[in-house]
């Protein structure tokens, strides 16, 4: 097992994480930052999930093909912080989708209180 190349793999999958993270909770304050209107909020969430899909998948292959490698001779290298990243990230993102759903998405009116559209 080459642990540089499944560190380098893990170090992928974290990033496409982030990407995750970014384009599925920040989209739209990222889009008011950067100035974008509506269709550049919704191209900047399909740019996220893309780069997420791609970075996590390439992470996934190096991860592999450094498994299957021969390490002979390969100075050492810990892979704990690394897994400690990744699990920590996967519980940053569940935790992040827990507070989004149970978080109220519209102010509660007053009772007598109406809408005017």
């Amino acid at each position: 097992m080459r642990k540089t190349t499944v560190r380098r793999g893990i170090r992928s999958i974290c990033a496409g994480i982030i990407a995750l993270i970014v384009a599925t909770f920040f989209h739209g304050d990222i889009s008011s930052l950067l100035m974008l209107g509506m269709a550049g909020d919704a191209r900047l969430t399909f740019l996220g999930f893309f780069l997420a899909g791609v970075l996590g998948g390439f992470g996934v292959l190096v991860a592999a093909f450094g498994l299957l490698q021969n390490g002979q001779g390969e100075p050492r290298v810990r892979l704990f912080p690394s897994f400690v990243v990744l699990f920590s990230l996967v519980v940053l993102f569940f935790v992040l989708t827990y507070t989004w759903i149970t978080s109220p998405s519209a102010p509660v009116l007053a009772p007598g209180e109406s809408i005017n559209i």
